[in-house]
């Protein structure tokens, strides 16, 4: 950059007016005839007036300033100094180029390496030789190679089983002068490891057009691949759920007209004992059919939480019968149960899959076989590990041990977290643990891992001790017809399955109430419409036409005070389900038995009597 002798020279009064002007000022600053600015503001002539007014003021302790301005096109060195006596300023200005405008190379030097400092993608140049020219801190941290590691060496992020195709890319690219834009691939980086990319590039060329190499800004696709794929796991899971929910409702219908009849058979005193003790047995598997249903339900999201306090021992010695089923024969399986009761409180269907999805983690881990010991027992601390801090207190504990693979220290602080897996893509939608440790921590419980590599694991649940006398009572054995309650009031059915409307109304009936069926809620209203007086509305919840949620909004209109007991097996409406779980409206969960319908009808009409 050179420098002219040319010097322009303006004096400003200390309003800034225009006082004298001269020629050479003028031109340089491009401004009109010196005689038509004279007595003019010059903030008002020159669009540098603002700035260059602001460079110094009489009263600054360094009155004369220096700065580079562009001006007209050009770059000009203007001198500002304030004048005390008469107060104003003498502005004197100079070309720092013969002509033009020049840019100031170390600005811009400075201006690019802030853009390539600060650019969220990866951004890189390589020359016609492949050698790294440029490298910027996104690059740095995307891959862990330093500068120093790669500028002035050939690029270092393409696999060796991908060399070939690159080559490819980069003759077609020098050939046709094109680059190219969102193509996604995998590169290497320094530690080995692969990573998805989505790359833009493009040629560089010299002042004469020739290509002296090419740039590429490319963006680390990590996080929007696991966002992706949580996203297909959580549509794979409410698919998984909406089929198993779907299934698990038809099959709950057939155990419903099952039971129901069952139950009607037992009521018949002509049957012989070889007979009743046939029927007997229908209903005690029917029942264990029932529990296995439920637990389906459970994992559609469907199933109505509801936490009571019962015996872990028993509930353990009812799902190890489940376990044993899905293990191969080259796992032992130890079964550990406490000598004293062991009260806590949970929803038992929960569980029941906290219970599964341990034993099947365990299971996992030992492809080649080994040990699975299910322990229960007291403790009055609990251990504490790295994923749980320890804790005093009266605990239950349920160890799940195996002999497996362990888990890796780098996997550990994740293996609660929801999504993850380390299992092979689609065989796993990371949520089990995640599920153990959800169900534990919403009744004051925590799950603590003790793991070795190649040794196994130990997955400890605590759940809060509670008092032996709060443990649900199991319902005895009796006959069906002594102790179940009965009425005499007025019910209506709303069930679209015909074969559960028949049994369900027959049930009622036997209890001594009188029963109106409707297919649907349609049918319901247009029968209340009618004349028809009820005590009670007994409603499906899932219906063609008019579901039961939507029957009770219009019931709750036209009559407050009559009550409305829902039942399904699959409760599907979030709203309702919401309800249930806090207790604000009456639910039967289908199947239910003779004892199961009594009581609860009783409870309702009891309640509003």
């Amino acid at each position: 950059m050179t420098d002219d002798d040319r010097v322009g020279v303006c004096l400003l009064d200390a309003a800034g007016n225009i006082v004298d002007i001269d020629e050479e000022f003028v031109a340089l600053l491009a401004l009109p005839t010196p005689s038509s600015l004279v007595g003019r503001a010059f903030a008002d002539v020159s669009v540098a007036g603002p700035a260059l007014l602001g460079l110094a003021e009489p009263s600054s302790p360094t009155p004369t300033t220096r700065a580079r301005l562009e001006v007209a096109g050009a770059l000009v060195e203007v001198t500002c100094k304030a004048r005390v006596a008469p107060p104003g300023h003498t502005l004197l200005v100079r070309p720092l180029v013969s002509a033009g405008f020049a840019p100031d190379p170390e600005g811009t030097r400075r201006r690019l390496d802030l853009i390539l400092e600060s650019s969220p993608l990866a951004i890189l140049c390589l020359d016609n030789d492949r050698n790294v020219t440029v490298w910027s801190g996104a690059a740095e941290r995307t891959f862990g190679f330093t500068r120093d590691e790669v500028l002035g060496k050939p690029y270092p992020l393409v696999p060796a089983e991908q060399l070939a195709s690159f080559d490819q890319l980069w003759t077609h690219a020098m050939t046709t002068g094109e680059g190219f834009t969102a193509v996604e691939g995998t590169r290497q980086r320094k530690d080995g490891s692969r990573i998805e990319l989505r790359m833009h590039t493009a040629l560089l060329h010299d002042d004469d057009g020739a290509v002296t190499g090419s740039m590429a800004l490319l963006e680390d696709l990590t996080q929007t691949r696991q966002l992706e794929q949580r996203m297909h796991q959580s549509q794979k899971l409410e698919a998984i759920g909406s089929l198993a929910g779907g299934i698990a409702h038809e099959f709950n219908n057939l155990l419903a007209v099952i039971i129901g009849m069952g139950e009607l058979l037992e009521l018949d005193r002509s049957l012989g004992p070889v007979a009743r003790d046939r029927v007997v047995e229908i209903q005690r598997v029917t029942r264990a059919a029932r529990e296995l249903v439920a637990q389906v339900m459970t994992f559609s999201r469907r199933y109505v939480v509801r936490p009571v306090v019962f015996d872990l021992n028993e509930r353990v010695r009812s799902g190890v019968k489940i376990i044993r089923h899905m293990l191969v024969e080259s796992i032992e399986f130890v079964v550990e149960l406490g000598d004293q009761p062991l009260p806590v409180r949970l929803d038992p269907m929960q569980f029941d899959q906290l219970l599964l999805n341990l034993a099947i983690n365990a299971v996992d881990a030992m492809p080649g076989g080994g040990r699975l010991i299910c322990k229960t027992s007291r403790v009055e601390r609990s251990t504490g590990s790295l994923t749980a801090p320890r804790l005093a207190a009266p605990f239950v504990c349920l160890e799940v041990r195996d002999t497996g693979t362990g888990i890796a220290p780098d996997v550990l602080p994740h293996v609660f977290d929801p999504f993850f897996t380390t299992k092979q893509s689609g065989s796993s939608t990371g949520l089990g643990l995640a599920n153990v440790h959800a169900v534990a921590s919403q009744e004051g419980g925590h799950v603590e891992v003790q793991t070795r590599e190649g040794e196994g694991s130990c997955f400890s649940v605590f759940l809060p001790l509670m008092p032996l006398e709060q443990v649900a009572a199991s319902p005895k054995p009796c006959p069906a017809w002594a102790s179940a309650p009965r009425g005499k009031e007025r019910i209506l059915l709303v069930e679209d399955n015909d074969g559960v409307r028949k049994s369900t109304a027959r049930l009622l009936r036997v209890l001594g109430y009188e029963v109106g069926v409707a297919e649907d809620g349609v049918e319901a209203l247009e029968l209340l419409e009618g004349g028809l007086v009820v005590e009670l509305v007994l409603t499906d919840v899932s219906m063609p036409r008019l579901g039961g949620a939507d029957l009770a909004k219009q019931l709750y209109a036209r009559a407050p005070e009559l009550p409305i007991l829902f039942m399904s097996g699959n409760l599907d409406v979030a709203e309702l389900r919401e309800q249930v779980e806090q207790g604000r409206i009456s639910f039967l969960q289908k199947p239910a038995t003779l004892q199961e319908l009594a009581i609860a009808t009783r409870e309702i009409l009891d309640a509003v009597g």
